[in-house]
Formats: C-alpha cells, sequence, structure tokens
C-alpha cells in the first residue's frame, strides 16, 4: 500500500465522490426540472430512498431489505454515495476548506488546516439514539413531524422546493421558513462536516450495522499517528492517536486512504477479531441495548401505524389534498414533505401552504383532468397512484357557486367560463329569464357530478370570484361524466356564501 502512487491512493475516493456527486445532481434535477419527461425519474428517485420505503412499504420492502444487507456487508453505502443531503454537506464541507486555505495563504503564522476545527475523535453519544426511538414511536401513533425534522430525503426536498419557489417568485414567508433546516444543516456542514448524519435516523441505524460489516475502513499497524486522515475525514470518525476509526460513523469517503502518505488507511476485508472488537465496543460504550432498541423502534415504528387510516373530521378552512390523499388522517400519517409531488405537479398548484405537508391551490390554475403525475412520484404511498380514469371520478372537494358575485348577475354581461372548462358537466349554462334578456344565460351546478378539480376556480373572472371550493373530509368516486342528454331542470343548487375565498 505505501508504494502506491499518489493517484491510485486516490482514485477510490475520487471515484466515489464522482458518482455521489452524480446523484445529487440527479435529484437537483428532477426536483428542479418543469418537464414530464423528468418525472419518470423522479419516481425511481425518490423510491429508492430508504425511509420512504420504510415508512411506505415497512421493513419487508426490497429497497429496505437491499439497504440494510449492504450496509451488513460493506458499512455505510447509502449515506456514501445515494444520499443526496449527506454528498451536499460534504460539498460544502470541502468548499469552507477550500475557502478557509484561500484566505491564509501568505498570512503569517500556522495556516488552520483543512478539517473540522477542534473535531479530533467523539465517542458516540447515546442520546442521540433517542432520535431514531421517538422517531419510531411516532411513526407508529401517526405523528410524523420528527420524521419531516430528521428525515434526509424531507429537509433535502424542502430546501430544494424553497429554492425552486423562490426562483419562481413565490417566496411566501412560509416557504422559505421551510427552507430554515435546510439552510442550517448547511450552513453547520462548512465548518463541522457531514455533521447532521450524526443525528440522522436513517444513518444511526446503518451506524448500529456497519461495525458488524465484513468490509470497512482500518488503520494498519504502520500508522504513524500523524493525524492527516483526522484533518481529512467530514464525518469526524478517527482517532489517529488510538489508530481507531469509529465504523458507526464512518460514511466511507475514503478521504483517509487518499490523503494517508504510508497508505496505512485503506478500505478491505476486516477479520473476525477486528468485527467482534468493534462491535463490543459500539455495544458497550455507545448506546448498547438501548441503540438496539432505538433502531427497532425506528424500523419497525412505520409498519405498525395504529392511527393511519383514521379519515380526520376536519375543520374550518380545511386544505384541498391531492387526489389519492384519501382523507387527512392518513396523509398527515403517510407524508413526510419530501415534496416531490410538488415537483412534479405541471401546472404547480401542488404546495406547502400551512405546513410541510403539500395541498392544493387553485389560485392560478386547476387540478388536470387527466393528471396522475403526483401519484406516480410519492414515495411513501400518501399519495396513492391512481389510473386515469380513476382520477376522472375522484372527488377531492366540492364547488359552490355564489351567484350574487357572477358577472351575469352583477354587469348583465354572458360569461360562461365555469362552464366550459368543467371538465365532468358539473356547470351548465340555463337560460336566465329573471334578467329580461332573452337571450343571456346563467350558469348552474350540480354536485353529484363535481370533482372538486378547481378549473372552475381558476377560470372565474369576477373579483370577488363567484366559484369557491370546500375540501371534503373523506375522498370518494363520483358518478362520472354527465350524460349529454341529461336535462339540468331540477338540479339548480342553492346559491351560498359558504364557501372559503
Amino acid at each position: 500500500m505505501s508504494h502506491r502512487s499518489p493517484f491510485l491512493r486516490r482514485l477510490p475516493a475520487l471515484l466515489r465522490l464522482f458518482f455521489a456527486v452524480l446523484v445529487l445532481a440527479l435529484f437537483v434535477y428532477v426536483y428542479l426540472s418543469s418537464a414530464l419527461s423528468s418525472n419518470e425519474i423522479l419516481a425511481l428517485a425518490v423510491k429508492g430512498q430508504f425511509s420512504p420505503n420504510l415508512y411506505g412499504a415497512g421493513i419487508g420492502a426490497a429497497v429496505v431489505l437491499g439497504i440494510l444487507a449492504l450496509s451488513l456487508l460493506f458499512g455505510r453505502v447509502f449515506c456514501s454515495v445515494l444520499c443526496p443531503l449527506g454528498t451536499l454537506q460534504e460539498l460544502f464541507w470541502r468548499a469552507g476548506n477550500f475557502l478557509r486555505g484561500k484566505i491564509f495563504a501568505g498570512r503569517k503564522g500556522k495556516v488552520p488546516p483543512p478539517g473540522i476545527a477542534g473535531s479530533g475523535y467523539t465517542a458516540a453519544w447515546g442520546i442521540r439514539y433517542a432520535v431514531p426511538l421517538f422517531t419510531g414511536l411516532g411513526l407508529a401513533l401517526s405523528f410524523s413531524p420528527l420524521m419531516t425534522a430528521f428525515d434526509p430525503l424531507s429537509n433535502f426536498g424542502r430546501g430544494i422546493g424553497a429554492f425552486r419557489a423562490i426562483i419562481g417568485g413565490n417566496a411566501l414567508p412560509f416557504v422559505i421558513a421551510l427552507a430554515l433546516p435546510f439552510v442550517l444543516i448547511l450552513a453547520l456542514a462548512i465548518f463541522r462536516g457531514r455533521l447532521f448524519c450524526r443525528w440522522c435516523p436513517v444513518g444511526l441505524t446503518f451506524g448500529l450495522l456497519s461495525p458488524a460489516a465484513l468490509f470497512g475502513m482500518k488503520l494498519s499497524s504502520r500508522c504513524v499517528s500523524c493525524g492527516i486522515c483526522e484533518k481529512k475525514c467530514p464525518a469526524a470518525c478517527i482517532d489517529s492517536r488510538a489508530k481507531r476509526i469509529a465504523s458507526d460513523r464512518c460514511v466511507l469517503c475514503f478521504s483517509c486512504a487518499a490523503a494517508c502518505p504510508g497508505g496505512s488507511a485503506s478500505y478491505g476485508l476486516r477479520g473476525k477479531a477486528a468485527i467482534a472488537g468493534e462491535s463490543r465496543r459500539v455495544f458497550l460504550k455507545g448506546a448498547g441495548r438501548a441503540s438496539i432498541l432505538c433502531a427497532a423502534a425506528y424500523l419497525a415504528g412505520p409498519g405498525i401505524k395504529l392511527f393511519s387510516s383514521a379519515p380526520g373530521a376536519g375543520s374550518p378552512g380545511l386544505p384541498v389534498l391531492p387526489p389519492g390523499a384519501l382523507n387527512e388522517g392518513r396523509y398527515r400519517a403517510f407524508c413526510i414533505g419530501c415534496q416531490a409531488c410538488v415537483a412534479a405537479c405541471p401546472v404547480n398548484i401542488i404546495r406547502p401552504l400551512h405546513s410541510s405537508r403539500p395541498v392544493l391551490d387553485y389560485t392560478d390554475a386547476g387540478c388536470q383532468y387527466n393528471c396522475v403525475e403526483c401519484g406516480k412520484v410519492c414515495p411513501t404511498g400518501a399519495i396513492r397512484r391512481l389510473e386515469v380514469e380513476e382520477k376522472r371520478r375522484t372527488r377531492v372537494a366540492l364547488s359552490s357557486l355564489n351567484f350574487e358575485h357572477c358577472v351575469v348577475n352583477t354587469k348583465q354581461e354572458s360569461c360562461g367560463a365555469c362552464a366550459e372548462v368543467c371538465p365532468t358537466g358539473a356547470i351548465t349554462m340555463i337560460a336566465y329569464g329573471e334578467s329580461g334578456v332573452p337571450w343571456l344565460t346563467r350558469p348552474v351546478f350540480d354536485e353529484r357530478y363535481c370533482i372538486g378539480c378547481g378549473l372552475c376556480v381558476a377560470a372565474c373572472p369576477a373579483e370577488p370570484r363567484a366559484i369557491g371550493v370546500k375540501a371534503v373530509p373523506e375522498q370518494t368516486l363520483t358518478v362520472g361524466v354527465r350524460p349529454a342528454d341529461e336535462s339540468d331542470e331540477g338540479f339548480l343548487i342553492e346559491d351560498t356564501d359558504d364557501f372559503p375565498f
């Protein structure tokens, strides 16, 4: 190893970084792209992540089992290459090191070395394992805020989603607030490397498996404790004096192997004694039995979901949920706020207006009649994937007409915009005899055919608008499209002011 050229020593680290950046670039592209063709890639990307599969399908999901098996064999491979938030933290840390080197270059005195300032080696904190414990228990009780706060995909999606909203001119204060944890994670990464990875429930779970992995990073007896590898480690998991690498926190970036001038740091097959010793150290000096309990709670919690199917009675001003969400209780239980549906919506009506869980906003447009993109990309099943025919009949809300505001009434002008865009025939035009104008027609509304798509809301030219929508407590199937020969007589719904607008 010591006779290898510097390039060969760096090659594994360069290849690993290349593929990690490639995965990160893919995530950034599909989250920011407005092309429908990118939604297929978006679906594959988010559904290939660990936590959404665990959350949606449980520990028996193929992706979950596959990544756990990889961790038992090779260590934290997922954190090393497949986690976009982890890679982004590392890039910010590397950029911080570069800038610090430029700032202090040429100055007299000691130049601060690259790495995590004052990091050294830090033992695993038992308190960290409270994150997977309480996250898992919360998921079992259908309480998802902890999952939303600590899940890496959720944090990444909210951050990139907020950036997309800002560049699109939708800089709502709440949207910006959603990105604050993401900004804080990256700000800390500049100085502390992959600090968030020490608190991530996904990483902590892999950290309990890594000490028993067959392959891992190791320091040979030739190590002279120079400390170079310790300074280059973004996870602060190396104790150069003790010649030890904490495999439970090692993210397999290979930076230590690339930096070691003597080739003492390497990745390879670990002996049985090393595996047993490392596992014993983590078990006794780390969180021990409590750690295993916490990881078990995190892995098992999503599969329990005691209240996951509760409809939720709703409240005044209940938001309109995306088609396939079924009801507020289920949506709240399964949604992790990853914002994939926001990125996939072709007309940008899915937005995080009141919380990290996106809802429908009909201010500028309505839900497209044949569109099922949000269900395609949802990685947890919070938005069920609907077939087009089922989507066309799914009622997500119920429209209401306030004829007092309609321009036909206020200005005696012909309109009919709402009827023109209604895809199911829930709104039709009939003669408005009361006006005294023989050619004037007025809209009438039949709620049997309404699916609450909001197209009529967006089309209404009145100020204030004469059409509003109310969310329904449970999404159900309607009778379908109004038959072409059906009469409108007898289906005139009374005007109402009872809608939030």
